[in-house]
């Protein structure tokens, strides 16, 4: 029985800890100014020089890089 119950124990730790890691960057997300660059030899697919969010331009959006 303690091993189930210690395997439960790490699980929960671990699961609580990807849970806060990933708050953590939603946070950072939230919060950066964004740089956007393109990625890509097209110019559709741009990200932040900062945090590496990724954007992808719609059909008939404008693309200040071109």
């Amino acid at each position: 029985m303690y091993i189930v119950e210690l395997f439960l124990k790490i699980k929960k730790d671990f699961l609580d800890g990807k849970f806060k890691k990933q708050q953590k960057i939603v946070e950072e997300i939230e919060t950066c100014e964004h740089l956007f660059v393109p990625i890509d030899s097209t110019g559709r697919i741009l990200a932040c020089s900062k945090c590496g969010e990724i954007y992808k331009l719609k059909k008939g959006e404008v693309n200040p890089f071109q």
